[in-house]
């Protein structure tokens, strides 16, 4: 199911992300709800964002943003936006959502 035509949600992905996935020979990435279990009080934490695809496509939502492949896991809520961009320094660079925001 096509995320962009159920909720009308863009996925944007800056150039230093683009980069990224140019320089790793990447043309895929997934988006991800991170569950911490290691606490105890549960935690609002922004979805991590790893280069390639997932294990299980069936629990993602596929897009398709400028010939690149998004997985978008179907546990994240939706929003009207969410952009992608590249963080680091040297070899340790990962993608990361830049707009998400937790209230309190």
């Amino acid at each position: 199911m096509d995320l962009n035509l159920k909720t009308g949600m863009r996925i944007i992905i800056t150039p230093k992300a683009l980069e990224l996935l140019q320089k790793a020979n990447k043309q895929e990435f997934y988006i991800e709800r991170l569950v911490v279990t290691q606490c105890c009080i549960p935690l609002a934490t922004p979805p991590t964002v790893r280069k390639g695809s997932p294990r299980k496509p069936d629990d993602f939502y596929i897009i398709n943003v400028d010939g690149i492949t998004v997985y978008y896991d179907r546990n994240l809520i939706s929003k009207p936006e969410v952009t992608i961009d590249a963080q680091g320094i040297g070899f340790v660079k990962g993608l990361y959502v830049s707009d998400w925001v937790i209230k309190y």
